[in-house]
């Protein structure tokens, strides 16, 4: 069933929503011209997307059969240019990180009321009509600055290293803002020598030079009613800096060479990989233009920073590359996904891009693997921080080392079991729980037969190794030695059970 959802070309798939849960969403995707189609069934959302790919996809968290995050897992692996939300009710902040890190582009909790749900599906709106990919916090928060200040005619300061979409954000606050109709113009402070910026930014006269043969319009000019961009304007030389300040304090210029004034409208946004304030302290930066510049600054982290984000930004590069050169791209394995999460990427998302590129044109359709990548990207001492895990190995032993990176999860997890034990009935400390675990007589055993007590005695003091091995072993008397169910119950997986049982020596 679609919405009469306005002129708007942005399209939505609903999926697993009740009517009570679509009437607070509604109105709010309706009146921001958003088109969309309710689907109770996942599989029915995957197929309906093979046809027309949406703009975003809204899931209710708990879905039957499955969960909502693992619908958006699979949804995003296929559509990584989908922004993909789950729906659900009152989460901790900590959750709610913790599931945009799993995978969310955002959650909306459909009782906060309107107010809420509205601005997160305007910054949904900021990321699709920009192309800003990513979940990490800090590109969410800058995303969030964009749509605050983008209405405004505030000087914006955008720092990072080179490569990081200092213009994509730029040309985001530009198409957010109610200049949208008027001229983007970016140009670079670093590639022109000074008399030649100068007249590039100004303008000049007719015969203000030699080679000055008519009068000639600069990019303040030409950006009138618009937005410039000042990219690299820690490059900028001394004398033209003056000027730019002026055109910064009164709106005005004069042409190279000319002697009258030349009154603009222009929003200035300047971007720079270097550290102007040292550049201030060295000397060849002005002070008084810095703090001029830096009314607003948005800072864009290198993409070794934002690891979570590199699958979904090569995808959607992938996807960008194959549309426009009308080719097949075959997929990647796990491993080559790996290998590019592990490497630093010392040009950022555009040397991401340029190996995307390569990849796809020279795999011919074929799925990529760890072979076909760089050799400097699969070197062998390429750590993942955080992970003991090397890529340029066989998929079964990073898997292996993959779940001993998981490990450190475990003791958190089993404290947090401790103390559900210990809370289930308010029993205090000392105390036999038994409201999880009853005492289970295996079926070999006949009635009457004595066998071991599955209740567990946790007292003060007692080592968290020793609550692992007792809860483990009264898990498995419950299940009949069932390791499936054993694990399951546990919440940890069945090889992290077996390794727990030959740790523990338990048959």
């Amino acid at each position: 069933m679609a919405s009469p959802g306005g002129s708007g070309t942005s399209t939505a798939i609903l999926v697993g929503l009740a009517p009570d849960k679509m009437a607070a969403l509604q109105p709010i995707l309706e009146s921001n011209e958003v088109t969309f189609e309710v689907m109770n069934d996942a599989n029915a959302a995957l197929r309906h997307a093979k046809k027309t790919e949406p703009s975003y996809l809204f899931v209710w968290r708990d879905l039957p059969l499955t969960t909502g995050l693992k619908l958006l897992q699979t949804f995003k692996r296929r559509h990584p240019r989908v922004l993909g939300v789950l729906v659900g009710h009152h989460v901790a902040a900590d959750e709610r990180r913790s599931l945009i890190k799993q995978g969310a582009d955002d959650y909306i909790e459909i009782d906060s009321g309107s107010g809420h749900i509205e601005a997160i599906i305007r910054r949904l709106m900021v990321r699709k009509e920009t192309g800003i990919i990513g979940r990490n916090e800090r590109i969410l928060q800058a995303v969030e600055t964009v749509e605050s200040i983008a209405r405004t005619k505030v000087t914006v300061l955008i720092t990072g290293e080179s490569g990081t979409g200092k213009e994509l954000i730029a040309r985001a606050i530009h198409q957010r803002s109610n200049r949208s109709h008027g001229p983007f113009i970016a140009v670079n402070c670093g590639a022109l020598p000074e008399g030649v910026l100068e007249s590039e930014l100004f303008g000049h006269e007719k015969g203000s030079f030699t080679g000055a043969t008519s009068q000639r319009k600069g990019r303040f000019e030409i950006a009138d009613g618009g937005t410039l961009l000042l990219d690299e304007v820690g490059e900028m030389p001394l004398g033209t800096q003056v000027k730019l300040l002026r055109v910064l304090e009164e709106e005005c210029f004069m042409r190279v060479g000319g002697s009258r004034d030349v009154h603009v409208d222009v929003r200035i946004i300047a971007s720079t990989n270097r550290d102007l304030w040292q550049l201030v302290e060295e000397g060849s930066f002005r002070r008084d233009l810095f703090y001029r510049l830096n009314v607003v600054t948005i800072h864009l982290p290198p993409l070794r920073e934002r690891r979570e984000d590199i699958q979904s930004i090569f995808l959607g590069l992938v996807q960008e590359v194959c549309a426009r050169n009308n080719l097949e791209f075959g997929g990647i394995t796990d491993d080559a996904l790996l290998a590019l999460e592990n490497y630093d990427w010392p040009g950022n998302v555009r040397e991401l891009r340029n190996l995307a590129e390569s990849l796809v044109v020279l795999s011919h359709g074929k799925r990529i693997g760890l072979e076909d990548l760089p050799e400097h990207i699969i070197r062998r001492d390429s750590v993942h921080p955080g992970l003991p895990v090397k890529v340029g190995r066989p998929q079964r032993e990073v898997e292996r080392d993959l779940l001993f990176g998981r490990l450190a999860a475990i003791e958190e997890r089993l404290a947090y079991l401790t103390n559900l034990l210990l809370d289930v009935r308010g029993e205090p400390v000392g105390v036999p729980v038994s409201a999880q675990y009853q005492p289970v007589v295996p079926a070999e055993v006949k009635p009457g037969t004595p066998h071991q007590s599955d209740e567990i005695i946790i007292r003060p003091g007692t080592p968290l190794k020793q609550v692992e091995r007792e809860l483990i072993e009264a898990t498995l008397r419950k299940v009949n030695g069932n390791r499936k169910r054993a694990a399951q119950l546990l919440g940890i997986g069945e090889r992290t059970l077996y390794r727990r049982m030959k740790e523990y020596n338990l048959t």
